[in-house]
Order: C-alpha cells, then structure tokens, then sequence
C-alpha cells in the first residue's frame, strides 16, 4: 500500500537517537518501525489512587538506589525491600 500523508511528530535528540536505536534492533527503518508502534502499541493509563502508589514506590526506588550507590554495598533488608517493590510493579502491571 503506498503511503500517501505524513505525521510530523517533533522529539528531543536523544528521544530520536533510542528511536533509531530500537528501529535499528527491530531490523526495521524508523518510518517502519514508529508505524507499527503507533497502530499496534500500548500505552497503560494510571491515575488516582494507583499513580499515588507508583509514586510511592518510585521514590523509594530512588532512596534505595542512592543508599546503594553511595555505601557501594546492598544490605539484605535493602535486596529484599527492592524484590518486594518490584513484585509490587508487576502486579500493577498485570492488573491491566
């Protein structure tokens, strides 16, 4: 089918260069792969009471990592408390 109309989409530089990168792992030209992410893609809407909770999580994310990137080391109650955040992630992300 010949493509007859453009979509003029404007992105940061480094938005495009993870653009390319993914078009490129894909095996596909940018056009290609943009197209096929555009019709077939998924986007997951959070809002309200769960996006408070992703929040939450997320920060603690953050206060872990920079616990662990400024000791050098990762406590056991720290490996356990990010397995515990993590399981939370994909069971809202199941829900869906």
């Amino acid at each position: 089918m010949e493509k007859e109309t453009n979509i003029i989409l404007r992105v940061s530089p480094s938005d495009k260069k993870i653009i390319q990168d993914k078009a490129n792992e894909a095996g596909a030209s940018v056009s290609e792969y943009a197209r096929k992410m555009l019709l077939s893609g998924s986007i997951i809407k959070i809002e309200g009471d769960e996006k408070k909770i992703l929040n939450g999580i997320a920060n603690n994310l953050n206060q872990l990592t920079r616990h662990a990137n400024s000791t050098g080391i990762i406590p056991v109650e720290v490996a356990a408390t990010l397995r515990e955040l993590i399981e939370k992630i994909r069971y809202a992300y199941r829900k869906r």
